[in-house]
């Protein structure tokens, strides 16, 4: 049995170095891969910083060039439409003062017409007042007299 202990023994060992070697030979592959995946990992942080880097130098450039041009808007078409609208608000108002003067002067002239008129329909009425009351007179004379000679006819005295 001896020698089947040493055979099995020596298989065991055999066995033994094979682990042995495939241990190594998977370390060393792990070894590999773990620095290939560190490189690849290496320069995909790289290759992202620098994307990143050139997306905020664009970035920059673009908020310069809208900073720009706000700026050209605001030095130029900003104050030519500022400028225009007050030049226009000036028209209207010099417009409207003058509508206001003009209709200042011929709420004068109507109002003078007004007086005129007034003053010849008081006239005229007074004349036609005159008049009535004259005849208001005339009327109440003679309906006296009538009423009168009516009474004394009615009662008998003459």
């Amino acid at each position: 049995m001896s020698e089947d202990n040493k055979n099995l023994e020596d298989e065991l060992n055999k066995k033994s170095e094979q682990v042995e070697e495939i241990l190594e030979k998977n370390s060393e592959e792990i070894k590999d891969t773990s620095a290939d995946l560190k490189e690849e990992g290496s320069d995909a942080f790289d290759n992202t910083k620098e994307k990143a880097s050139e997306l905020v130098n664009e970035a920059k450039e673009a908020f310069s060039h809208v900073k720009d041009k706000a700026n050209e808007f605001i030095n130029e078409d900003a104050k030519e439409m500022y400028n225009n609208a007050k030049e226009k608000a000036s028209e209207f108002a010099e417009d409207t003062k003058e509508v206001y003067v003009d209709a200042k002067v011929k709420a004068k002239e109507f109002a003078g017409e007004a007086g005129e008129k007034l003053t010849e329909y008081a006239d005229v009425a007074e004349d036609k007042l005159d008049d009535l009351a004259e005849d208001a007179k005339e009327t109440y004379k003679e309906a006296k007299v009538k009423t009168k000679g009516f009474f004394q006819r009615l009662f008998g005295k003459k």
